[in-house]
């Protein structure tokens, strides 16, 4: 059996405010990194063989930490881990266009990424890490929306509404086939960390 592990980074300023970052190189803020240390602090519990990620810095920074604490660097970042692309809203706050974009409406939204294409990059790049290191145990440190993609993939009732929370835990097993062992882990992140 390969288990892999979708981590999401931890908090930025932009997700602070609530601001939608999608490719975006925001870095994580002090509360993003003490998440990323008590992530850390919980994977570490377990073993782990591979560790990977996106490109984007927040995504490189959580996995950096990560890897100090379960002693694994970086093996490889891959783009296809890279967050949504927004197109139009990136910047913008959530709220704005939090509808449209849970639609997958690209007319309302100039740019977007469907669902249905980051589903299709994100399912391929799971398959390739599934072939190259099957049996292991994989970490993959990336972003809300690819994971939502990956969990969408695999059970396709799975809800883009569904919230991530940052540094959160996601936990997905292959044998002959994907299956969902559990998701949103985040007992671990007190609440005094989130709080500005």
């Amino acid at each position: 059996m390969t288990e892999i592990c979708l981590v999401r980074h931890g908090q930025t300023d932009w997700n602070l405010n609530e601001r939608i970052q999608g490719r975006e190189d925001i870095p994580l803020n002090a509360t993003g990194r003490r998440q990323a240390e008590l992530s850390a602090a919980y994977l570490s519990n377990e073993e782990w063989d591979v560790l990977l990620a996106s490109p984007l810095s927040r995504a490189v920074e959580t996995a950096e930490i990560i890897g100090r604490a379960v002693g694994l660097t970086i093996t490889a970042t891959d783009e296809r881990l890279v967050e949504r692309e927004f197109g139009a809203a990136s910047g913008e706050p959530v709220a704005a266009i939090y509808e449209a974009v849970q639609a997958n409406d690209t007319t309302l939204v100039p740019g977007l990424e469907t669902e249905q294409a980051i589903q299709d990059r994100v399912f391929e790049a799971l398959q390739e890490v599934t072939r190259m290191y099957e049996g292991k145990r994989i970490l993959i440190v990336c972003h809300s929306h690819t994971i939502k993609a990956a969990l969408s993939s695999i059970d396709e009732t799975f809800s883009y509404r569904t919230p991530l929370k940052n540094a959160c835990a996601n936990y997905i097993q292959h044998t002959d086939h994907y299956t969902i062992d559990r998701i949103n882990v985040a007992d671990h992140i007190t609440d005094e960390v989130e709080k500005p």
